[in-house]
């Protein structure tokens, strides 16, 4: 019964939206910037202004488009870094290019 109440002061003090990121928030205290994500892009309406991206663990991230232009040139699939404010609008996005592989060198060469 005593960890029932532990348990319940812990959710009031810390809503599970703002404690269950997996991603740290950037800057200070006072810094309005919110948290960097990185996953694959799994939902983007550019009409609904919404999308959502998963993280490598499976996690769901669903963000509000403010700049459609961030996402013209991604698409569903796209492993992408998104930066999000407090309201989780999305406020910088970054693609991440698969890396290209490279034949190693022949030995001798």
């Amino acid at each position: 019964m005593r960890w029932a109440g532990v348990l319940f002061v812990v959710l009031i003090v810390c809503p599970p939206k703002i404690c269950t990121s997996a991603e740290p928030a950037l800057g200070d205290v006072g810094d309005q910037s919110g948290m960097v994500v990185t996953g694959t892009l799994e939902e983007l309406d550019l009409t609904g202004m919404k999308g959502m991206l998963k993280t490598d663990l499976g996690k769901p991230i669903f963000f509000q488009v403010v700049k459609p232009q961030l996402f013209e040139r991604l698409s569903v699939g796209q492993k992408v870094t998104v930066q999000l404010d407090h309201d989780g609008r999305a406020t910088k996005v970054i693609d991440m290019p698969v890396p290209e592989l490279k034949q190693p060198l022949p030995e001798g060469k």
